[in-house]
């Protein structure tokens, strides 16, 4: 954790004059306390863009580090400041803490905002660089023209899209510096301005650099790797948008010093992070440029090699001191000396013995260790390679400014009696940081690194020794170690992922090939970010050389991940168990292969052959080591569910049209009524027609659909890659990557792939069953406490009295004219509907009126619930016998009404089943309109009503309000068979035309939704909205079908039978004698309507 003592100076006259955002969002320099002692801005001036649900104030750690490590500079090197490195201006912006990553409309805003800041910014400089002196030589500084930027999270994207809006000035930002900022694709893509925000400025990004407009700008990306769970690490890669030159991108776990996998909030406050950060653009500062920076070929090479950390070992060979110096002699140094042994072994204490005690007062600053050559004429010399291996603290000392051994070619050369050595200084390769906990050490301690290099030895053969030039008085500790070995062999371990099952142990000891100071193991797996491997390792001694050393050895385990890409690299240093996976190609991207920065070339990645595990041992304490590698299935499941969560959006919703399909099916072909019992006293003697949504839910599973759902879900993954691999030399990428880009986007190879949909499929049932669950518990609850109420309130109560007029009132008085039926039929419905225009079109967004929408609509079904308890219980109060559908006689009045109102009750099941039904299929929409109210909320927080304009668009409620509004006394009308409108022909070519139309807009619903919105989920939302218009379409056709039917008359020359009406007790003994007959059902279904509309009459 860093500390910092912040002051945030608000810049007050960045006001309207300059921004018309100045009502919600703000603008603020930021000041160190003890360092800033002035509030104007006169340095460089760099800006902060915080992210999702940021505030200014996160800028606080970087800056005040970066302010420290100025200080620090100038207090090393006052010259620093001759050379444009004056230190950094910190502005930062309050953007109100808005919800970017949800909602596209903000980012636009802030993005605008962010060039008029930066304008201002600029405005600045002009007269507080003519009022500060900075350089005590009255040295010449350019006037800013540009301003450097720092995003966190969507910041990054926000900084991204300043450049495409039209209040982007020129060249005013040429550097961009991005933490754990999802860069290819958004995390959530609940609303459509996100997708096509991203859409917009990626091209833009792409065809800036292919027209020259954008050469000049860098982009660095730093991702926090596994322990980020709020954004997919893999989305961070920018190499798809720039091209090596201009941009660099880098897992934390790969920055020299740092070595650590950051959160998604830690990466801006981890003290390593923000001392790493600070230190690398103080070195990039140069204010005798326009851009305040090193120009753009200078910074990202001096970027590239202070955050990598030489994961490249036998490839990147530091061209700085490729230049040798004048020959040096060995006669130059306080003494040279050779080790025939051809082992190079020191420790500080072995050092300062071989200081000569007559030489000891007047001590050279420099000695000369001499290791024998290869030999240049043997075969085996080029299958050798030198390995160095030293503690920096081994140089730290008064008269050493080098922290690393100067490598030297030597050749002997006699004089007289005397041998000299003529050296000459060797191109080195760069030193790989490795990360150190002493084994004295505390887990508090601060981490210390051991350098270690790695040459090849072609060329070295001309030379008889190889010097190292290390100082003559050493520090307190250290050591270093050198030897030419054989190079070392890659033990290759196909473990398999059935192996994995169960632990799989790899044994390596002194005596095989691959055993040395690095050991390279690599893990012949598919490339697959999904699983995480568990390995542990355990070390054996060497029980001969322990007896002669010391009790520790010099250095613990250090572990290191990377693979042939070199995207990613990881260090494991204080711990045996640690967790292997790997990030790379993240779905959705526009091409499959992509670009990868290393310290000092660019280049494309390497072909995937596997994981490479290198382990760096003290081999004279240890003799071998043990590892045992499983699957972690805990963290394979989490990062699983993490990387694809809007799939399981996609796939409930999915789930829910099933649902519905279904429900709807069994309503069109089911007209039978169930009588479980002959007791009038039991609610549950009626069953609802219309089936339960946990019902439909079971069905679907008994029926197969749940087996052809996961066997299409682990086919379609499968079916992607090998079409591709047969038409990736006919396609071109775009189309290859637009292929892939179905379905989940899966990247990788090999058979997992199918595993992650056929989970995400059988979690997102266990979601629907959940949401099923939960609705119909809540519903029910609540409908039971109402009737509860109504029953202790006693007869004539309202609630009573409204759930008579529900049954019986509501037709009557409509039919009667009376003019509380015309308000409840006509009036109210207008009026609601005219009230909902004008505000969503005035004032409110649409999302807020799909709340109110949904929140009716299950305040209706409860209702719906409550009135059918109430009218049963009144029912089963007056009469204790169950009586059949029909009265048996017309003068039996009160077991008529009681009839009447058990068949109304069953009604009002069905009714609250198929509300409950559209309930769930709703609340499948519902996290595609919180964002926007979030935003909503906000804005009107800080008094701005602009909205985005698709906000006010009614055609994105008006499926949902319309289906609303009729559901709300009717069920929707049967399309079956068993339709009662088929008695007119043409009733029955529009009952056949509806139902296939019907189900056949689900059919293309699932299927879209399957191949297209788990990428883009926000089109769910639009897709249940035509939904929900097509079915409030069926519903209002029930009106112009009941008068086809009812104006319908047969031809004269086809006679028909009169219709008679069959007495109760007739029907009765049918229903009970063959229930499961078809003519029974329908004759059942036909006199109890028939029976029913006549007493509503």
């Amino acid at each position: 954790m860093s500390y910092s003592r912040p002051r945030y100076v608000e810049q007050t006259e960045f006001s309207r004059s300059w921004t018309r955002y100045s009502i919600k969002y703000k603008l603020y320099l930021y000041r160190e306390g003890g360092y800033d002692a002035f509030d104007e801005p006169f340095r460089i001036p760099i800006l902060f863009i915080p992210g999702n649900a940021g505030s200014h104030k996160q800028v606080r750690s970087m800056a005040s580090s970066s302010a420290s490590a100025f200080v620090e500079l100038i207090g090393k090197d006052p010259s620093a400041v001759d050379r444009g490195q004056i230190g950094y201006d910190f502005f930062t912006v309050g953007l109100n803490e808005e919800f970017t990553a949800l909602h596209g409309y903000s980012i636009l805003e802030q993005a605008e905002f962010v060039n008029d800041a930066i304008r201002y910014i600029l405005s600045l400089y002009p007269k507080t660089r003519a009022v500060h002196k900075i350089s005590s030589k009255n040295t010449e500084f350019a006037l800013p023209k540009s301003v450097a930027v720092v995003g966190h999270s969507m910041g990054g994207v926000v900084a991204r899209t300043a450049f495409a809006l039209p209040n982007y000035v020129e060249d005013s930002i040429q550097a961009i510096f991005t933490l754990s900022t999802p860069h290819n694709n958004p995390t959530a893509s609940l609303e459509q301005y996100v997708e096509s925000t991203y859409s917009n400025v990626n091209e833009f990004w792409r065809n800036g650099f292919y027209n020259g407009t954008l050469d000049h700008v860098s982009l660095v990306s730093i991702a926090g790797g596994n322990l980020d769970s709020m954004i997919n690490s893999d989305y961070t890669y920018v190499g798809d948008l720039t091209p090596p030159k201009n941009s660099l991108s880098i897992m934390s776990t790969g920055i020299n010093d740092v070595w650590l996998s950051l959160d998604h909030q830690n990466i801006l406050w981890c003290a390593q992070m923000a001392k790493k950060f600070a230190r690398v653009m103080v070195q990039i500062m140069d204010a005798r440029q326009p851009s305040q920076l090193l120009p753009l070929e200078s910074r990202m090479k001096l970027m590239r090699r202070e955050l990598y950390s030489g994961i490249e070992l036998d490839e990147v060979v530091d061209n700085e001191r490729t230049t040798p110096p004048k020959n040096s002699l060995s006669s130059d140094y306080q003494y040279a000396h050779v080790y025939d042994s051809g082992t190079l072994k020191l420790s500080s204490a072995d050092m300062r013995g071989l200081i000569p005690k007559s030489t000891k007062s007047t001590v050279k600053p420099k000695a000369l260790h001499l290791l024998p050559s290869v030999d240049a004429e043997s075969k085996e010399s080029s299958e050798k390679v030198l390995q160095v291996l030293y503690d920096p603290n081994l140089f730290a000392s008064d008269n050493h400014s080098n922290m690393r051994p100067v490598l030297l070619g030597c050749s002997e050369q006699k004089h007289d009696n005397d041998i000299e050595f003529v050296c000459e200084k060797l191109p080195e390769p760069t030193p790989t940081k490795l990360p150190l906990k002493r084994p004295d050490d505390s887990r508090e301690a601060p981490v210390h690194s051991l350098r270690y290099m790695e040459m090849p030895s072609q060329g070295l053969g001309r030379y008889s020794h190889i010097g190292f030039e290390l100082p003559s008085r050493p520090g307190k500790s250290g050591f270093l170690e050198a030897a030419f070995v054989d190079k070392p062999r890659q033990m290759d371990k196909d473990p398999g992922y059935v192996r994995l099952l169960a632990p799989y142990n790899i044994h390596v000891r002194t005596d095989d090939e691959g055993f040395g100071l690095r050991s390279r193991i690599r893990l012949v797996a598919p490339e697959n970010p999904l699983f995480v491997f568990r390995a542990k390792v355990t070390m054996h001694r060497n029980m001969e050389a322990s007896q002669t050393l010391s009790s520790r050895s010099r250095f613990d385990l250090v572990a290191l991940q990377t693979d042939a890409r070199h995207y990613e690299s990881k260090f494991w240093y204080d711990q045996s168990d640690f967790d292997i996976a790997i990030h790379g190609r993240g779905s959705y991207l526009q091409t499959n292969a992509f670009a990868v920065t290393s310290r000092d070339n660019s280049r494309l990645a390497g072909t995937w052959d596997g994981l490479y595990i290198d382990l760096f041992v003290d081999t004279d304490y240890y003799a071998g080591f043990d590892i045992s590698l499983r699957i972690n299935w805990y963290s394979s499941l989490n990062r699983m569910v993490k990387r694809h969560d809007m799939a399981l959006l996609a796939l409930s919703f999915i789930w829910a049209c099933l649902v519905l399909a279904h429900q709807l099916h069994m309503w069109n072909s089911q007209m039978q009524l169930r009588f479980e019992s002959r007791d009038m006293a039991s609610s549950d003697a009626l069953v609802a027609r219309f089936p339960g949504c946990l019902t439909s839910i079971e069905r679907l599973i008994r029926n197969g659909t749940l087996a052809v759902m996961l066997l299409v879900s682990a086919l379609t993954p499968m079916i992607q890659e090998l079409v591709s691999y047969a038409m990736q030399n006919s396609w071109s990428p775009g189309t290859l990557a637009s292929w892939k880009n179905l379905f989940m986007g899966v990247r990788g190879e090999g058979w997992t792939l199918c595993l992650a949909p056929v989970l995400l499929v059988v979690i997102s049932l266990g979601f629907i069953i959940l949401e099923a669950i939960a609705l119909t518990v809540v519903c029910e609850l609540a409908s039971w406490i109402v009737a509860t109420v109504a029953k202790l309130l006693g007869e004539g109560n309202p609630l009573v009295i409204a759930a008579e007029a529900d049954v019986l009132g509501s037709a009557k008085d409509a039919t009667r004219g009376g003019k509380q039926g015309l308000v409840n039929t006509y009036i109210r419905p207008i009026v609601i509907t005219v009230v909902f225009v004008f505000l969503v079109s005035a004032c409110l967004p649409y999302q807020f009126a799909f709340l109110v929408i949904y929140l009716a609509q299950t305040i209706t079904t409860v209702r719906t619930m409550a009135f059918s308890r109430i009218v049963v219980s009144r029912a089963a109060k007056q009469q204790g016998n169950w009586v059949p559908l029909v009265s048996p006689n017309e003068q039996q009045r009160q077991k008529s009404k009681h009839t009447t109102k058990h068949t109304a009750a069953a009604i009002l099941k069905d009714r609250s089943s198929y509300q409950l039904a559209l309930l769930l299929f709703w609340t499948s929409s519902l996290p595609y309109c919180v964002p926007e109210l979030l935003v909503w909320v906000r804005n009107i927080s800080v008094l701005w009503f602009e909205d985005a304009p698709s906000d006010h668009n009614l055609a994105n409620m008006a499926g949902y309000f319309a289906l609303r509004m009729l559901a709300t006394y009717h069920i929707v009308p049967r399309l079956g068979t068993v339709s009662e409108h088929r008695s007119s022909p043409l009733g029955r070519r529009i009952v056949r035309g509806l139902r296939i139309a019907t189900f056949g807009i689900f059919s293309c619903s699932v299927i879209y939704a399957w191949l297209f919105s788990i990428r883009r989920p926000y089109t769910l939302y639009n897709i249940g909205n035509i939904i929900s218009a097509w079915l409030a379409i069926v519903q209002f056709t029930n009106y112009p079908l009941r008068l086809v039917s009812a104006t319908y008359k047969p031809c004269a020359s086809q006679p028909v039978e009169p219709r008679r009406t069959q007495s109760a007790e007739e029907l009765h003994s049918l229903a009970w004698t063959d229930r499961g007959a078809h003519t029974t059902k329908t004759a059942l279904t036909a006199v109890s309507d028939d029976y029913l509309d006549r007493k509503l009459r």
